[in-house]
């Protein structure tokens, strides 16, 4: 046998064989997190190819597109007939509605023109296949329907298919059947094909296409035929590069992809220093045995790469558990991230399941990466034993005594790098350093634990021996005594504690904030929406001709269209366009100022000098603040307006600029309205109101009519659902914490039945011994709570002041809630206190003759 296997049998496989549950612990801390990894990323790879899909499918072969602040004019395509000479184009129409049946599903609408349609995007009529047929096409009012979604729902050739969308209500008819390839799998395959009047009728927009397509021939020059057609187009009009719209749909909710992997990698984070700690019991047990090797001439290669295995096999088991686990967890993880991104960003988005192939390999080598990571520190410490200071029971502790001092030097500089890391700049819209910040205090907190541990034995001491007499006094002792093995432990309970703690002051202060944001914004009686899907997803558009209708009830003191629509600066950059009544803004108020000034004052002063108000999100994203420019991408060209002031807002996150709803219909000639906020007279509660419009609606309108307090709940269960996902994986990550201490406790008792053996000889009993691994158990748990709340505080910090704001662009006023996060670390020491069971009755299980026949 050769002296590597021998020294891998005598430090690594032989006591894994004899004590396979205790080797059994950090694979399962690694299973659970490789699981949480793969699930998160699973569920993130399938929103970003589901968008990237749909917009390819869109987009087709264009290379080029023509675009608009408002869509492009049907007058307009007439100017790109030379394009014929140079390749090919195709306009498209494109938007939602909501099946108005049982289903209540939302689906796409697509709008092209059959003629122009196959140079740019393919399209496999299945049914109908006679010419005849096939010509009835072109009737207004008939839709073409991917297969399996014709399937799914029952439709076929000549089904009537009734529909909601900009607040009215219609019907279309089943003209012909799609294969599932090109266009059809546009919104995930939920697709209503049909051309470009009846598109426009359906989705409000007579006149205009959201953008035309242009397909060149091979050898044409693109940037020429680009400054061409811009030389043709109207102020208002531009080209843009086809593939924008799959970059944007790439850019989709990363923010929000961003920071969810971020968090699903804490889990993993924990198991790594499960691992670490389970390496480090390892050596700190096999000292002796180490010392004997190493005087029988066993290299210091061989004793790392002893425990280098030992890390690794860990690894790989945890990583094909977890790999198994993630597979399970991916469909809930999926259905959370899918609605989330619905609720939030795209109403209409369609989330299917991607491959398991990339999250596969993308979480094992987390899981390789992150257990060799792990193992290198203890492994390090293994090829330093000195073989004969190594054979004296204590020396290891000594050493790590002497250590305390540079320890907490070295904390101290990496808290002081982690502050100033927290003042960067984002990268690329990022906060990278922002998460380096708080890894470096992870790091800082696992420097200083041993520091807390002994100042936790010293100082818990007499009140211990005061309250359980000689099992408080074992129990410190045992505590204190083992430095090294429980300053891993309570690292890792302490950073799975502290970042549940900071995720719970961070949701806490988020709801807080956006429930004010609320009470401050929604000052209308009643909202008006168009009617919404099984979903809750409110899609579409209302017409202009709703304004007037609502005024026209009776107890109806005003009414504010509210528009909100994409657009773009000067430079292209996407965000949101949004118009209001700035007269009625000035009377209810509604845009709560950053800045703490009137916003009443603000929007007639805004409405009288044509300034507009900007989100904090932009403010953040473009650096404008009040009194700044701003500028708008508008049919009638390029705009810079004042800033007035810059309001709270959390409806999205990539900002948005109001205009006053005069100017806005002088710039854009969009009459169409977003919601609209009803204000009662006086006398007329929101309830009756309700009721009036809904009496005098007829099936005029399709709509929903809510009140301030419904759509106050709507928006906080939006915000719950959201941060769903978060709360299982702090869960996971203590759950894996825990599992360390009892690692920990567990290796103490087996280490110590010497001492536990030759005080049952002394007269201690069972009960005593029992109670003082508990305790032990019970002041670890104490130690990394106390770490925990340093440690969370500082997240929090980050999360609140550095993360969110450069990840989201909000900011949050910070809240502290006491209540749960007393009953979050009561839960932790309870279960602190419970990983203490088993290591009890092992060491209370002692054979006091064995451990004295052993000394």
């Amino acid at each position: 046998m050769s002296g590597f296997r021998l020294v891998l049998r005598a430090l690594v496989t032989g006591p894994s064989r004899r004590r396979p549950i205790r080797a059994l612990l950090p694979v399962v801390g690694v299973a659970i997190g490789v699981a949480a990894v793969a699930a998160i990323h699973h569920a993130n790879r399938s929103v970003i190819e589901s968008f990237r899909e749909s917009a390819r499918a869109v987009a087709g072969r264009s290379d080029l597109a023509v675009v608009g602040a408002r869509g492009v004019p049907v007058d307009a395509i007439k100017r790109l007939k030379f394009l014929w000479k140079v390749g090919s184009f195709a306009p498209l129409v494109t938007g939602s509605a909501v099946l108005d049946d049982a289903t209540g599903e939302v689906v796409s609408i697509i709008g092209t023109d059959y003629g122009a349609e196959g140079a740019v995007r393919d399209m496999r009529l299945v049914a109908p296949a006679t010419g005849a047929q096939r010509a009835s096409l072109l009737s207004s009012g008939t839709v073409l329907l991917p297969i399996p979604f014709a399937s799914r729902h029952g439709f076929r050739i000549g089904s009537r298919i009734p529909l909601s969308s900009g607040g009215v209500r219609t019907q279309v008819t089943v003209g012909g059947l799609l294969a599932l390839s090109g266009l059809a799998r546009a919104g995930g395959g939920d697709v209503l094909v049909t051309d470009l009047f009846t598109a426009g009728r359906l989705l409000g927009k007579p006149g205009f296409v959201d953008r035309v397509d242009v397909v060149l021939d091979p050898g044409v020059s693109k940037d020429a035929v680009r400054r061409e057609i811009e030389s043709r187009l109207s102020p208002g009009l531009s080209v843009e590069p086809a593939g924008r719209a799959a970059l944007a749909a790439g850019r989709m909710a990363r923010a929000f992809r961003f920071n969810l992997n971020a968090l699903g990698s804490l889990t993993l984070l924990v198991g790594m220093f499960l691992v670490a700690n389970a390496v480090s019991i390892s050596v700190l047990r096999r000292r002796p045995e180490i010392a004997t090797l190493r005087s029988l001439g066993a290299s210091r290669a061989w004793i790392f790469a002893a425990f280098a295995v030992e890390g690794l096999a860990v690894g790989a088991a945890g990583t094909i558990l977890g790999e198994a686990g993630g597979l399970v967890l991916a469909r809930t993880a999926l259905a959370v991230v899918s609605g989330t991104v619905s609720d939030v960003y795209a109403p209409a988005a369609k989330i299917s399941a991607a491959g398991f192939g990339a999250p596969v390999l993308y979480a094992a080598v987390a899981g390789a990466l992150s257990s060799f990571l792990a193992v290198l520190l203890p492994a390090a410490e293994a090829i330093r034993v000195d073989p004969a200071p190594a054979m004296r029971p204590g020396s290891t502790e000594s050493i790590r005594r002497r250590r305390l001092g540079p320890r907490a030097a070295a904390a101290a500089a990496v808290l002081l790098l982690a502050a100033l890391s927290s003042r960067a700049r984002p990268i690329a819209g990022f906060p990278y350093l922002g998460f380096a910040a708080v890894a470096l205090v992870v790091l800082a907190l696992a420097l200083f634990s041993p520091i807390a541990v002994r100042a936790g034995a010293g100082s818990a001491r007499p009140l211990f021996a005061r309250l359980f007499g000689p099992a408080g006094r074992l129990a410190t002792a045992f505590f204190g005594g083992s430095l090294a093995r429980n300053a891993v432990a309570v690292t890792a309970l302490a950073m799975a504690l502290g970042m549940t703690l900071a995720m719970i002051t961070t949701v806490a202060s988020m709801r807080e904030t956006v429930r004010t944001w609320i009470e401050s914004s929604l000052r209308a009686d009643l909202w008006v929406r168009p009617a919404s899907g099984r979903a809750g997803a409110s899609v579409g558009d209302l017409p202009a001709e709703i304004v007037s209708f609502l005024q026209s009830v009776p107890g109806v003191a005003a009414v504010d269209p509210i528009r909100v629509r994409e657009g773009s600066d000067a430079s292209g950059r996407p965000l949101a366009v949004g118009s209001s009544d700035f007269r009625i803004l000035s009377r209810a108020g509604g845009a709560p100022l950053l800045d703490g000034s009137d916003s009443r004052k603000t929007a007639e002063a805004a409405r009288r000098d044509g300034e507009v108000l900007v989100s904090e999100p932009y403010s953040r994203r473009f650096g404008a603040s009040r009194g700044d420019r701003a500028t708008l991408a508008t049919p009638k060209g390029r705009k810079s307006f004042r800033i007035a002031g810059v309001y709270r807002d959390f409806a999205n996150d990539r900002g948005t600029v109001v205009l006053d709803r005069s100017l806005y219909l002088d710039l854009f000639g969009d009459a169409r309205v977003t919601s609209a906020g009803i204000l009662a007279a006086d006398g007329v509660s929101g309830e009756d109101l309700r009721r009036r419009i809904l009496a005098a609606l007829h099936r005029r309108f399709a709509i929903d009519v809510t009140t301030n307090r419904e759509l106050r709940r709507q928006v906080l269960g939006i915000f719950d659902r959201t941060f769903a996902v978060t709360r299982a994986l702090e869960a996971i990550a203590v759950a894996v914490a825990v599992l360390g201490i009892a690692n920990a406790l567990v290796a103490s008792a087996v280490e110590r039945r010497r001492s536990f053996g030759l005080l049952r000889a002394l007269g201690a009993s069972r009960r005593q011994i029992r109670g003082a691994v508990l305790l032990e158990a019970l002041l670890a748990g104490v130690v990394a709570t106390i770490a925990a709340v340093a440690a969370g505080a500082a997240f929090a910090a980050l999360l609140i002041g550095v993360i969110n704001p450069q990840s989201f662009g909000w900011s949050f006023v910070p809240r502290v809630p006491i209540g749960r996060l007393a009953g979050a670390a009561s839960l932790v020491l309870a279960a602190s206190l419970a990983a203490g069971l088993v290591p009890g009755r092992i060491a209370a299980a002692t054979d006091p003759a064995a451990a004295l026949s052993e000394e």
